[in-house]
Parts: structure tokens; sequence; C-alpha cells
């Protein structure tokens, strides 16, 4: 059924990407001034310590597209110029990485030592809900100072996206009880599996938010259809500021310290969800110290999304002709 549900989302984009030959004719004229209602939604991806070392990787695998997961939402965005619009966006959804991705290179590889392995052995899997709102601007290039050119007239347009925004987090991991072998998703947040504001821990991690600050940037392709509707495909990738969006950054901990911070319930989960390497039976172990994610590198999000606005306003009159 989910395999379905993304063959019909990319026959969906390739049609609107394609369509863009039916409706490439001159617009009546060039956008005006005003605002427009839109809506989005599309397929997300978190791009963190867990999951796959590359993009190709990442949607290569033969597990990826298992469980994909989704966001979307609304936008009020204003014509301020027919070049640049500003967007105000409200955006649910859940992102995912699994360690799991990386089973069949890691079945290949030639020894322990292999980052492919070193994945697999941690098989950390683990997913966010995220509520986000943001501000971007949306630039249209064929439209910068050229309003009476072909280019500028054209009815499909790709533009470029840039803002700041703020977003809440709410994250899992997918804990295997040692004992039954059954699995199920826990909060992770109150869990500290890797000791970050264990105050009586010697170099542990400071605590960190869930709320914390984005920087969207994307790239879209949009088409307009008749006076008041516009279609198009968009990716926006999230940068944020931290490396804590899918719960692994630093080292592994003596698990002394979950007894000593967490309740006999708690300390026992986060024992087993911060060390999973027992699961896959791979000779290898870890100690307090060794590395469980790259503190050197933040985590970020993305979505490949449809796009459709309503604008209110129609194209007669515009204030620069």
């Amino acid at each position: 059924m989910r395999k379905t549900m993304i063959r019909g989302f990319v026959i969906a984009l390739v049609t609107i990407i394609t369509s863009t030959a039916c409706f490439a004719q001159e617009a009546a004229s060039i956008e005006p001034r005003g605002f427009s209602l839109g809506l989005n939604y599309g397929v997300s991806d978190l791009w963190g310590d867990v999951g796959t070392k590359n993009v190709i990787d990442h949607y290569t695998n033969n597990k990826y597209f298992d469980l994909v997961h989704y966001m979307g939402g609304i936008n009020i965005r204003y014509c301020i110029a027919p070049a640049l619009s500003l967007r105000l966006n409200l955006n649910y959804g859940t992102i995912f990485a699994s360690d799991e991705w990386n089973v069949q290179k890691a079945k290949q590889a030639s020894s322990l030592g292999d980052d492919y392995v070193q994945r697999y052995s941690r098989y950390q899997i683990v997913k966010d809900n995220i509520w986000e709102s943001s501000i971007t601007f949306e630039f249209s290039p064929l439209r910068l100072g050229n309003y009476g050119g072909k280019s500028a007239r054209r009815a499909g347009q790709p533009y470029l996206l840039a803002g700041i925004g703020y977003f809440h987090f709410q994250p899992y991991a997918m804990y295997t009880d040692p004992v039954s072998k059954i699995s199920n998703w826990v909060k992770t947040y109150d869990l500290h599996l890797e000791g970050d504001g264990f105050s009586n821990m010697p170099g542990a991690p400071p605590a960190y938010s869930l709320w914390q600050i984005e920087i969207p940037l994307g790239l879209g392709y949009k088409i307009d259809i008749g006076e008041h509707l516009n279609i198009g495909v968009q990716w926006e990738w999230r940068m944020t500021t931290f490396d804590y969006l899918d719960g692994v950054s630093n080292k592994y901990i003596d698990p002394k310290y979950f007894d000593l911070n967490l309740s006999p319930a708690n300390a026992a989960i986060a024992k087993a969800l911060a060390n999973r390497t027992w699961i896959n039976n791979i000779d290898k172990t870890v100690a307090p110290g060794d590395m469980r994610g790259n503190p050197g590198n933040n985590d970020s999000y993305s979505t490949l999304s449809f796009v459709i606005y309503y604008k209110f306003n129609t194209r007669r009159g515009s204030w620069w002709q």
C-alpha cells in the first residue's frame, strides 16, 4: 500500500513537471501585488547521524520505501513585486531515519570497521513529530526587471526560497524489549540517551530544547493556470543549529548514570535504547566513551512537495504596468 502511494506521488510529480510545456505560453499579465492562500503536501526526510552516509544510499537502499513519512501545511503568500513574494508557512509532519538502511552494504563489507557495519550495528531507528512555522522569500529570477519580456511573462516559472523559521519537535526511537523482543516507539527526550544535561556526569553534553531555529532554503517550479490558480513542485531543506534531531550526536555513556538520574523503569528503557548493538548479533562491542554519532555535523530535514495556491485578486491593472 505504501509503495503504491509513493509510486502515485512520483507519477503526479512527473505529470506536473511535464505538463509545463502545455502551460508555458505567455501569461495574460504579470502577477499583481496581492495575497494568495496555498496548500503543500509531500514526502519528508531526516538528515542526521542515523541512517545512511550519503544521499544516494539514502534513496536507493531497499528499505527506504517501506516507511516513507510526510509533511504538509498551509501558506499565506503576498506578492510584493513580479519577482518577489513573501510567505508565511505553517506545517506539520513526521521525519524518519533508520540505521537498518545500511543492511545490504554492511553484508558486503570486508571488515567490522567499515562505516556501513558501524551504522548497521548501532541499529538506531528514530522519528520526530515536527511542528514548524517560517517566513520565506520566494524569488523568481526570470521576472527580475524584465516585466515586459517573454521569459517574464511565461506561465511556468522557476523560483528560489530562503528565510528563517522556528520549530518544535518530539523525538521517538524504536525500543526493543531485551526479553520479549517486542518493539514499539518511545519518546526519548526525557531519557537523556547520551547523558545530555546530567550534572553528575563529567563531560556531559548540555541539555537541549525541543524548540529550535531553522534556516529554510529551497527551489521549485510553479505554473500559472488562469488568473487565480497556481500549481507546482517544491524541494525545501531546513538547516538547523543543533545535532539532536535524531537523538544521536556524541558518545556512549556509562549505564550507571541512567540509574543515578532516572527512575528504575526509565533507566532500563534508556539502557536498551542507548546501546542496541546486541540486536543484530554482530561481533562488535562498544564501551563508554566510544563515539555513537558525529557532533561536528548538525542535523537537518527536507521535503519534496506539491504546492497549490489560490490568488485572491486578478491580473488586471497591475500597479507596476
